[in-house]
């Protein structure tokens, strides 16, 4: 079995490569990334030509993605779009024949109604206001018109929020600086998988060669006043609702801070997924939501901060960027007068 890794020196594959090059089934592997590393072969999804690395009959791992993509950027998503495309392109001419693609449990959407956990027989309906659950939607579809149009395998992971030991992750990074403040309308259980038990699932579906929709996730979910208690900030009633949520966020985000309006219904509404059909084959996460969460976390100025406070910096960051923006427009106007005078 010759496999080929894509995105081989990222937080994940990193430990896909390294479990893949010592398992005994795998009989040469192929790790590709943008990032020089050892053992890792530079390229550019995006530009460079995938037929030098492919070959007939080639296991094609992808976990390349845009880092950009998980703060919702348009063109970022297109990139990740594109990577997908110009893989299963590449996959057609070489004769490549299984193609396991890493995407989200952000593609069952955060709903009123979904069921906890979900399972993979729920319906594919991302949120359409966060564009990185969009495009893994879009992602899955091109890789199986590939699989049907090739008759080839195809295996996709749906991996709850990945955190890696001393990594940062961005769409972790999103969730925990967008739930800033508490919405009215409720709040969604998180899950947590650390980056080590998802190579292992990779790990498993690559040499089993089992093909279909598996989710990945650690046992359970958090609800928001557990992960406070991991933060060491204390909970408050105080609370506001979505639409105001997401005005914050956005002001927030154009002054420059980690957080996206979009994923106000990823914190209100749950999205946890079952991991029950993965754990059938015998896999078994080793780490817990809360090992996950804190094995990725890194303290940052709100942690320790009373849950007011941040509220109160939070609204208060909101307040000055629609000050900003009224300044300016009085500032206009004026300009418009003082011309119309002269």
């Amino acid at each position: 079995m010759r496999v080929v890794v894509t995105g081989a020196s990222g937080a994940v594959g990193r430990h896909v490569a390294d479990r893949l090059s010592a398992n005994p089934y795998i009989d040469e592997l192929v790790a590709l990334d943008r990032v020089r590393s050892d053992g890792v072969t530079q390229i550019d999804l995006l530009e460079d030509d995938l037929g030098e690395v492919l070959r007939a009959g080639d296991t094609i791992v992808h976990l390349a993605a845009t880092p950009a993509g998980f703060a919702g950027d348009a063109g970022a998503a297109r990139a990740d779009r594109t990577l997908v495309e110009r893989v299963v392109a590449g996959a057609t001419a070489a004769g490549a024949t299984h193609l396991l693609l890493a995407s989200s449990a952000m593609v069952y959407g955060a709903w009123a109604e979904n069921p906890i956990p979900l399972a993979e027989t729920a319906p594919v309906r991302p949120n359409p206001e966060f564009r990185f659950g969009v495009v893994r939607a879009e992602m899955e579809a091109l890789a199986e018109t590939w699989a049907e149009e090739t008759g080839s395998a195809l295996t996709v992971v749906r991996a709850a929020t990945t955190l890696a030991r001393g990594r940062e992750n961005g769409l972790a990074n999103l969730l925990r600086h967008s739930a800033a403040l508490r919405n009215t309308e409720g709040d969604a259980p998180m899950q947590f998988l650390h980056a080590e038990d998802f190579a292992s699932a990779i790990e498993l579906l690559v040499v089993r060669g089992n093909v279909g929709v598996f989710n990945v996730s650690a046992d359970g979910w958090l609800r928001p006043t557990e992960i406070a208690a991991l933060r060491g900030t204390p909970e408050t009633p105080i609370r506001v609702p979505g639409v105001v949520i997401s005005a914050v966020s956005d002001a927030r985000r154009r002054l420059g801070a980690a957080t996206h309006p979009g994923l106000t219904a990823y914190l209100q509404h749950p999205w946890v997924v079952a991991n029950d059909k993965l754990k059938a084959l015998g896999w078994r996460p080793e780490f817990s939501n809360e090992e996950a969460y804190v094995a990725g976390h890194r303290p940052s100025r709100f942690d320790g901060v009373t849950a007011k406070r941040r509220q109160e910096i939070a609204l208060g960051t909101a307040g000055a960027a629609i000050a900003t923006a009224v300044l300016g427009a009085a500032g206009a106007v004026s300009w418009v007068v003082r011309r119309s005078r002269g």
